[in-house]
């Protein structure tokens, strides 16, 4: 068993080595290839993008030497002042001189042909081509400066060429006399291509406007008229030859034309010094991993040694021989563990021997715990049996505080409407007396009209009488109506009141009908009520709390807004927001103190404790506006400026 352990050890170890060896090179050995693969796409890219540049300004002065060679010859042989027959003479002396023209043409000023020469496999190009060489004339004429047209191709040879059109002024008016227009053969910067490609070993083609290539060192591309364009990467893209490539490039424009010049070199060519430095790189690696290898045995073998006198001086311990010492020699880390080993032995001797003398007092302690134990277990249960007589004894507490609470609550109310019917029965005493002390008054005068009427009825009497009846009957009337809408009014009321029954109601009508039954005491109170209710508020609810919730709102304002004697003003306002009813209710007495707007809701709490305040009708306001109605109640306050209840209830509960 150890030895296979011991075994698996050496494996193990030799194995992490060697991976962590594998992956530093592996890392380093990327690093490396990337380094190498960057720097020479990066010189590659350098080199293409200055050969690009290189070959582009050479054509461009090949093409500008062309221009000035027939600048040149207008000049030295005084073309301007010439006649027709030199003239032509001229240019056909030229023409066949320089071999780098396809044919050579002169047009006068208002474009009248005049000359034209032509070799003999471009004998129809002229006549091909005669729109392009129409609007190269009238560049000239529009901009007097020299015109480089667009790419024609020969149509017998399909050899590129660009077509090029020449002012001729004259020497003493400045004035536009002639007009040359030539076709320049892509002959001369072909060559170019192919010498660069000799030299460089690169490809280097020129690109018109419309993507097609006119010049490159195999003409066959050119006379296939091959298009070519770059790819999404700027600078590495398929080439003309149709692999992958390393491609510079430099623009060239002449007048209003705009060429691209393009110098690609292959992945393969680009990157074969890459190849050969990777080559000596991976070589470098394998040889590096080889010594880790052999560094990584070694290594491995001085690690084991020591670890095999460690799990035998182990296996003693574990056998209770605390007594063995492992050799130590050296100073590595296996040295410094086996020391550690040999103190943790010793410490592990002395220990055991402490533990044993502390085994008894151990047992001895345990024994008085478990004692200990049982006499808190009885003690708990005595606890429990004294909670549980508690607990009933405040239950039974709390259920009569609820009862009476409850108690009071109704007596509230009841007193609430025992006020009421003293304020109703008082204010009822006034127009039934006026009707009782009416209707005697006109039983005498009935009595006395029917006396007269038996000794003879004057007119006078009659017109007298029926004044009196009509006056009488109006009085009647008014009072008996009055009483009767106090009566309507307080029965309403109290039927709300007792029975908490949901019906559809207007709020303006229930609140017409409180402030109504409260008149008395408003009255003795020198407190007005007023109301702005809009008539459209309809609420599907529980008219007699809303009723007894404003009779406490106005009682509490009456009881604790205004002090004795003292005049204020009450307001009840209304509005309506979706299916919620915002009822507000408003006072300009004296407010609430800050410390007490807290406490107004709570049950008993009263700032008037044996003056008329029981603490219970706010308690009731709030119960109801919360549990009945649905709603929440909100109270703001300012000492000296009044004190507003605002109540937010749905208008269907």
């Amino acid at each position: 068993m150890v030895a296979r352990l011991r075994k698996r050890l050496k494996q193990e170890m030799a194995l992490s080595f060697l991976l962590v060896t594998l992956i530093a090179l592996m890392i380093v050995g990327s690093v490396s290839a990337y380094h190498i693969y960057n720097s020479q796409r990066q010189l590659v890219l350098v080199t293409q993008q200055q050969v690009a540049q290189r070959v582009s300004q050479e054509v461009r002065g090949l093409l500008m030497r062309s221009i000035r060679h027939l600048e040149l010859l207008v000049v030295t042989s005084n073309f301007d002042r010439q006649s027709l027959s030199i003239q032509s003479n001229i240019l056909f002396e030229f023409f066949h001189w320089k071999k780098a023209h396809d044919f050579i043409a002169l047009y006068s000023s208002d474009k009248a042909y005049l000359f034209h020469t032509h070799r003999v496999y471009a004998q129809n190009q002229g006549l091909k081509d005669s729109e392009l060489i129409d609007l190269a004339l009238n560049d000239v004429i529009r901009t007097q400066q020299s015109y480089f047209g667009e790419i024609i191709y020969n149509s017998t040879t399909g050899e590129p060429s660009i077509l090029i059109a020449l002012p001729v002024k004259d020497v003493v008016t400045g004035q536009l006399a002639n007009i040359i227009v030539v076709s320049l053969r892509f002959k001369a910067i072909w060559e170019i291509m192919a010498r660069e490609a000799r030299e460089s070993q690169f490809s280097v083609f020129l690109v018109s406007d419309d993507h097609r290539v006119v010049a490159h060192n195999d003409p066959s591309v050119v006379l296939a008229q091959q298009r070519f364009h770059l790819e999404e990467d700027e600078y590495v893209s398929r080439g003309v030859s149709g692999y992958r490539a390393i491609i510079g490039q430099a623009s060239l424009s002449l007048g209003n034309r705009h060429y691209l010049v393009y110098s690609e070199q292959s992945f393969r060519h680009a990157f074969s010094e890459a190849r050969e430095k990777a080559g000596w790189m991976l070589g470098g690696v394998l040889l590096a991993f080889l010594v880790a290898v052999t560094l990584g045995i070694r290594f491995s073998r001085r690690i084991t040694q020591p670890l095999d006198q460690l799990m035998s001086g182990v296996r003693s311990v574990t056998s209770g021989d605390l007594d063995r010492q492992i050799e130590v020699s050296g100073r590595n880390e296996l040295s410094i563990l086996a020391q550690y080993f040999n103190e943790m032995t010793r410490q592990l001797r002395d220990l055991i021997f402490e533990l044993r003398s502390k085994t008894k007092d151990l047992e001895a302690e345990v024994s008085f715990r478990v004692q200990a134990e049982d006499s808190l277990r009885t003690l708990n249960s005595e606890l429990e049996q004294r909670v549980l007589e508690r607990t009933q004894i405040l239950q039974e507490t709390l259920d009569h505080l609820q009862s009476t609470q409850e108690s009071l609550v109704q007596s509230e109310k009841l007193a609430g409407l025992g006020a009421m019917v003293a304020g109703i029965a008082h204010e009822l005493n006034t127009p039934i007396g006026n009707a009782l002390m009416m209707s005697s008054t006109l039983k005498e005068k009935t009595q006395e009209f029917e006396q007269s009427l038996q000794q003879g009825l004057r007119k006078s009497e009659l017109q007298s009488y029926t004044d009196l009846v009509k006056k009488g009957s109006e009085i009647l009337c008014l009072n008996l109506n009055q009483s009767a809408r106090l009566i309507s009014s307080f029965k309403q009321v109290a039927v709300d009141q007792t029975s908490y029954q949901r019906r559809s109601f207007l709020l303006s009508e229930v609140v017409e009908e409180i402030v109504l039954t409260m008149a008395p005491t408003l009255r003795h109170s020198r407190v007005k009520v007023s109301a702005s209710i809009p008539d459209s508020i309809r609420l599907d609810s529980y008219p007699g709390p809303l009723g007894q919730i404003l009779l406490n709102l106005i009682n509490n304002a009456i009881l604790h807004a205004f002090s004795e004697g003292e005049s204020g003003a009450i307001q009840i306002q209304a509005k309506q927001e979706g299916d919620r009813l915002l009822l507000m209710l408003e006072d300009n007495g004296k407010g609430i103190q800050p410390d007490n707007l807290g406490r107004i809701f709570d049950p008993f709490f009263t700032t008037r404790l044996g003056q008329g305040g029981s603490g219970l009708g706010l308690s009731i306001v709030f119960n109801l506006v919360k549990g009945i109605l649905g709603g929440r109640i909100e109270v703001s306050s300012e000492l000296g400026k009044g004190t507003q209840f605002r109540l937010d209830i749905p208008l269907i509960r």
